[in-house]
């Protein structure tokens, strides 16, 4: 039957609707970032460099729901002349984000005048018992404290802050109010916190935090664990380790279960670098980071490409393949753990068993080494050579658009 010029039309408005609701839902997620939200208040500067300087700016812009307890600079001085450890400020710093949303409104319409709160700092696992709840509770004359717990739910003693004014409010999403002092913790002061903290057993970290997957990998892969922890462990040693997500191992799981064990090793090695690189550093610019992969005993040692693109960091493996940080799991002062989306491959894999076997190599280059590109010497590296990854909502707006202009190109063709 043929189409009348009203059924073309028809179609095509149809067709063009299609591709309009495929394209409405925005690509990638624009979470929040605390610093610029901060930056319109100078007398908050000092606040919002801790906050980027411990990494807790990366952990707050990584959260749905949180509530961010700022404190001006004349308050934010004695804390900063105390000169104290990056991880013992970081955790007094997590004393002020908690994980709930409050707003002005919300805090005069507390349930029974008063609320229990979890913070970063109990959320990160390193308070002891109740350390690192805060009750919020109304006072006399419409007041607001925040009041920091013990070890064993106890506020005795505890200094009161006040809650002075909203500063920004996104209902439900992030509120950031300033209260009057800092507010602290013995727990949140231990020295021995800080101490324990750089030695955080990786593996835990990422259990606990959506990588448990790979974890598993790193403990059933040759001497992977072995190697990550002694890297981590030895004396004065530092490290930053990406660990890809569960969706990503679940869906790179076929292809590692045919590699052969060398392959498997590289593989998993190939997220770590020997180092540490706070977030600051890795969006510093383009970059190489040398990994702890290597294949033939060591000659041929395999880099990673870091770029900053669009204010998030974005890896480029020497096979060109894009994983991104989406999470700062831990960034303590010997050690960093970044959740990333995508398994990264050091050079090309090519699975020339059957049935399973493991017979999976990672492929040699023309010259013999191992492939990638080759920075001399064996060295392979992605390097400045590695082109930047396209921002990612730039492929499905292209597909929509081929589409949209190839369907209006076809109704005026025939008609």
């Amino acid at each position: 039957m043929p189409v009348t010029a009203g059924g073309r039309s028809t179609l095509v408005l149809f067709v063009t609707a299609v591709v309009l609701a495929t394209t409405s839902a925005p690509a990638c997620h624009a979470a929040h970032n605390i610093t610029a939200i901060l930056s319109g208040r100078r007398d908050l500067a000092e606040f919002s460099r801790e906050l980027a300087a411990t990494g807790l700016a990366d952990d707050i812009n990584g959260r749905n729901t949180i509530t961010v307890l700022a404190v001006d600079d004349a308050h934010m001085a004695p804390l900063k002349a105390r000169g104290l450890p990056r991880e013992t400020l970081r955790h007094v710093l997590s004393l002020h984000v908690l994980v709930d949303y409050y707003d002005d409104a919300k805090l005069h319409r507390l349930p029974g005048g008063s609320a229990d709160v979890s913070t970063l700092f109990q959320a990160s696992g390193d308070a002891p018992g109740s350390a690192g709840m805060v009750k919020i509770a109304e006072r006399r004359g419409g007041r607001v404290a925040f009041v920091p717990q013990d070890g064993a739910g106890d506020d005795a003693g505890s200094t009161t802050i006040f809650y002075v004014r909203s500063v920004h409010e996104t209902p439900y999403n992030i509120s950031v109010l300033q209260v009057s002092g800092v507010i602290s913790s013995p727990e949140a002061e231990a020295p021995a916190a800080a101490a324990d903290a750089s030695r955080r057993n990786v593996s835990d970290v990422m259990s606990k935090n959506g990588c448990g997957r790979f974890a598993g990998l790193v403990t059933a892969t040759g001497d992977a664990a072995a190697t990550f922890e002694k890297k981590a462990n030895d004396g004065g040693g530092s490290f930053t380790f990406f660990c890809p997500a569960d969706k990503a191992v679940e869906a790179f799981q076929p292809t590692f279960n045919r590699l052969s064990a060398d392959a498997r090793l590289a593989v998993v090695l190939y997220h770590g670098a020997p180092g540490h690189y706070s977030m600051q550093a890795l969006k510093a610019g383009d970059q190489d980071l040398r990994t702890m992969a290597s294949l033939d005993g060591g000659k041929s040692d395999f880099d990673l490409a870091v770029h900053n693109v669009r204010d998030k960091v974005t890896l480029v493996s020497a096979t060109h393949n894009v994983a991104r940080v989406t999470r700062t799991l831990a960034d303590e002062e010997a050690v960093a753990v970044y959740m990333i989306d995508a398994v990264l491959v050091p050079c090309n894999l090519t699975a020339q068993g059957a049935g399973g076997t493991e017979h999976g190599e990672l492929s040699s280059g023309p010259d013999g080494r191992s492939g990638g590109k080759d920075g001399g010497g064996g060295h392979v590296t992605s390097g400045s050579r590695a082109s930047a990854p396209t921002p990612c909502w730039l492929p499905r707006e292209w597909l929509a658009t081929s589409a949209l202009l190839f369907t209006l190109l076809a109704a005026f063709a025939s008609g």
